[in-house]
């Protein structure tokens, strides 16, 4: 039987079925507990206000007020703070000697573009190319060398847009929840635009333990509800998902409070 998993799903049908007491059928009680982990995965971000597992929002609007900090609608982006880069133009590679780093936990992978901020030669916008090792990334485009290059931003923002004209790289900071633009951003109605990557993937940037858990718990209980129908009769048509959403809702904002999207 085809997959219905949501691939921004909170967690996986192993992990659900696991929980459950299950065995994998390949069939419509797998097809069931899909249902049940996207049900309950898209009542977590609506109850969070907020996306969580990893995407892109492309040229996403905000109004500028003149503030400097404008806060991302969806987060964490991954932005790591560097010192001591050195940047080899014949390997086209950038290098990091920070005890205990690693681009490979930060999250970093073949493929990725991200942004270059406050490097002394090479800011902008660069495509990952190859495996990515802890200390080494290695770029498509063409690279200036460099033996000593600090406080330097790498991130998976894309670009910053005020009104009609797009913003050199090193003329704002990103953080994880956040960017900085020393010039103000000018008054306007969704006058700024941001395209980024932001949210949780992969084993090093895991979705947070408690957000998952409660997944898991919210699956259960429709499950437990349901679990006297018969597994033939398990479908799209035959089950109401999680009743009395009001309650629910409430609960999970109350178990996750520190994860609700405040917006600034």
């Amino acid at each position: 039987m085809a997959t219905v998993l949501d691939p921004y799903a909170l967690t996986t049908l192993e992990k659900a079925n696991y929980y459950l007491g299950l065995t994998a059928d390949g069939g419509a009680v797998d097809t069931y507990v899909e249902r049940l982990i996207n049900q309950a995965s898209d009542m977590i971000e609506e109850a969070l206000l907020r996306k969580l597992m990893v995407r892109v929002y492309t040229k996403e609007r905000y109004t500028g007020k003149g503030q400097e900090t404008l806060y991302f609608k969806q987060y964490p982006v991954l932005a790591v703070n560097l010192d001591e880069l050195v940047w080899d133009a014949v390997a086209k590679t950038v290098t990091r000697s920070d005890s205990g780093g690693s681009f490979v936990k930060d999250g970093f992978a073949d493929g990725n573009e991200v942004m270059v901020q406050n490097s002394d030669l090479n800011s902008g916008l660069l495509t990952i190319s190859g495996v990515v090792t802890a200390f080494v990334i290695t770029f498509d485009e063409v690279i200036v060398a460099d033996l000593s290059d600090d406080n330097v931003i790498i991130s998976h923002f894309r670009s910053l847009w005020i009104n009609d004209s797009e913003v050199a790289a090193d003329d704002y900071e990103v953080n994880e929840n956040h960017i900085y633009y020393r010039g103000g951003f000018s008054v306007g109605h969704e006058n700024v635009r941001m395209s980024y990557y932001a949210g949780y993937y992969g084993e090093q940037r895991h979705l947070p333990y408690d957000i998952e858990a409660k997944c898991w718990e919210l699956i259960k209980a429709a499950y437990d509800k349901e679990k006297d129908v018969k597994s033939e009769k398990i479908g799209p048509y035959s089950i109401t998902f999680f009743d009395n959403k009001a309650k629910i809702m409430e609960m999970i904002r109350n178990d996750l409070s520190t994860y609700i999207n405040v917006v600034v």
